[in-house]
């Protein structure tokens, strides 16, 4: 018998990983948008993606860039698996857990929880005392996730 040893680990994103964090995210969003929208087909989501990409990947590097948000990736054995991303609060609203996406081929493994609960240990320790988070109200994956940790349901719109 062969045991494999996994050895994951969480840190903070670097602008080299925006590769893989981007192909991870189109992943999460080519998935969520054929649930939302049905009838939209895979090369008219593509498309979309396509066309916000340089858009996106400028705020993903700002985000990584900035001392106001935790962007954090997931990594097993070296290969990145998920990212997330929490944002501190300003003015006008309350801190949020903004993004967490992960591999399809890793999801239901407790890697979207474990990312999750690292970005709220990380507005904790940065004095937040309100976080929340938006989704789809289709993404029963994320609502359920955000559930186990102990968010409640407050608006839908």
């Amino acid at each position: 018998m062969h045991t494999i040893k996994i050895n994951m680990k969480i840190r903070k994103a670097k602008i080299k990983d925006l590769k893989e964090i981007d192909e991870i995210y189109r992943e999460g969003i080519l998935d969520e948008e054929k649930n939302k929208s049905p009838r939209k087909s895979k090369k008219e989501i593509l498309k979309e993606l396509d066309d916000s990409k340089k858009y996106r990947l400028k705020g993903f590097r700002k985000a990584i860039n900035s001392s106001r948000e935790s962007f954090l990736v997931c990594e097993e054995n070296e290969e990145m698996i998920g990212f997330g991303n929490a944002v501190l609060s300003n003015k006008k609203r309350s801190a949020e857990v903004a993004l967490i996406y992960v591999r399809r081929s890793q999801r239901k493994k407790g890697i979207g929880k474990r990312i999750l609960k690292e970005s709220l240990k990380w507005l904790k320790e940065k004095g937040e005392k309100k976080v929340f988070v938006t989704m789809d109200i289709t993404n029963v994956p994320s609502i359920t996730l955000n559930e186990k940790v102990g968010f409640k349901k407050s608006s839908i719109i």
